[in-house]
């Protein structure tokens, strides 16, 4: 019996050692098997945290991107910008790491950056040129790119020998010319008026600031509008083509950051000249009580005209306004030696010849008149002239309504209108070569591009 017994539990035991064998190989097959299965867990679990952080230094680099192309064409935008070594880099240069206050657009730029929790930000910068990390975009006046850098410590993924990572992101804000060249300002009523039979070809877009329902743009007679564009606030009736854009988003002053050319107190270098008495060349300097073209003539030489009261005035069919070595009007009012100037619009009749260009350099390059942005609205501009007259450059009255029958020959090559309202009168040809500008349109617009 006991040799029964003894048998017994020999043939018990041998097949539970097996078991217990087979056991621990499959504990240590699947341990085996859960290091890289881990590993694989915490890789994707670090990458999703990397693509999150990615994901926000973007939204840092394109915040940094918009302030600080933002705050350049609002400080020191326009025609012809400047590069100091303060908002170019034509390498890759790191933003100052002590920023309390910003003491330019790039700086700006960089303090969006830190405020997103990133403190590795660099930038480059250029003006007249294509941005190098861009294709197909042209020439900017200015552009500036971001680069928000950060190096990311692994979790999970790193028992694989992942320790770190980096992400980086990168933005580019910048200043090209606009596609329009047409701006009537006016925030209601009628912006765009045509009267009579009349055609207005326009080699750019139209900007409506108003937001009237029906009539931004209206006329009478069988007027006709041709542009490539139509950007309208609230709408119109008039047939265009392309059908308009309508309920955009009201624009600001497209040349709001333009300085103005002088200011009280001023010393007049002539008192209500008149070309009839006091000859017919002209040089720059001040006009109090304005300048008067009679049944002459008058030549000016290239340079900026401040206008104090009186405005600018030509006679008759017999008088004649050449400025084309390039010229600018301010026009503005004030009181020179206790004598008041009261303000007066631009008036330069239908029937009379005036060739005016813009000068090419300098701080007005591509301004021909510049009215006071004080609201003139009962001090209206006319602009005539005959079929041999031709405006080159922009005509920028922000706060006044002006008539302009232009001209359909094509000598300018370029034309621009920004004024509280316009109304058309003649036929006119507006183009758009700003060829002649080493920066293009004298009317910028900020973008990000990537």
């Amino acid at each position: 019996m006991e040799q029964e017994a003894s048998l017994r539990t020999q043939s018990h035991s041998r097949p539970n050692r097996k078991l217990r064998g087979r056991r621990g190989q499959t504990m240590i097959m699947v341990t085996l098997g859960l290091v890289p299965m881990f590993g694989m867990i915490g890789l994707v679990t670090d990458i999703g945290y990397m693509h999150f952080v990615k994901e926000s230094a973007q939204t840092a680099a394109e915040a940094a991107a918009s302030a600080a192309i933002i705050q350049y064409h609002a400080t020191m935008g326009g025609s012809f910008p400047s590069c100091s070594t303060s908002v170019c880099a034509s390498t890759s240069t790191a933003c100052p790491t002590t920023i309390t206050t910003p003491a330019n657009p790039v700086e700006n730029g960089c303090m969006y950056a830190y405020n997103q929790g990133f403190t590795n930000v660099r930038y480059t910068a250029g003006i007249n040129s294509v941005p190098p990390t861009v294709t197909g975009t042209g020439t900017a006046s200015y552009w500036v790119t971001f680069y928000v850098i950060k190096d990311v410590p692994q979790m999970f993924s790193a028992i694989m020998g992942n320790t770190q990572g980096t992400v980086a992101s990168r933005s580019t804000g910048a200043v090209f010319g606009a596609t329009d060249c047409i701006y009537a300002l006016q925030n209601n009523g009628t912006g765009l008026s045509m009267s009579g039979n009349i055609t207005l070809t326009s080699a750019c877009g139209i900007y409506i600031n108003s937001n009237d329902a029906t009539n931004a743009i209206h006329g009478n007679g069988s007027y006709t509008i041709s542009a490539p564009e139509y950007d309208i606030v609230g709408g119109t009736t008039t047939p265009l083509s392309p059908a308009p854009n309508t309920n955009v988003s009201p624009v600001t002053d497209p040349l709001a950051s333009l300085p103005v050319p002088a200011s009280a107190p001023f010393t007049c270098t002539y008192t209500n000249y008149n070309s009839s008495t006091l000859g017919t060349n002209l040089s720059p300097g001040t006009y109090c009580g304005g300048i008067h073209v009679g049944n002459e003539t008058l030549t000016l030489a290239q340079g900026n005209y401040i206008l104090v009261g009186g405005g600018l005035s030509t006679q008759s069919t017999n008088s004649h306004l050449v400025g084309t070595s390039g010229v600018m009007f301010y026009n503005t009012s004030g009181t020179v030696g206790g004598t008041n100037y009261t303000y007066s619009g631009i008036s330069l009749a239908a029937n009379s010849t005036v060739q005016l260009k813009a000068q090419t350099t300098g701080t007005y390059a591509g301004i021909l008149f510049f009215d006071d942005r004080t609201s003139h609205t009962s001090s209206p501009d006319s602009y005539g002239g005959g079929s041999t007259s031709y405006f080159e450059g922009a005509i920028y009255a922000p706060t006044s309504n002006i008539t302009y029958s232009g001209t359909a020959n094509t000598t300018a090559k370029y034309t621009l209108l920004i004024a509280n309202t316009i109304t058309m009168v003649g036929n006119s040809t507006v183009q758009n070569d700003y060829s002649s500008l080493p920066n293009g349109s004298p009317l910028q617009q900020t973008v990000i591009i990537e």
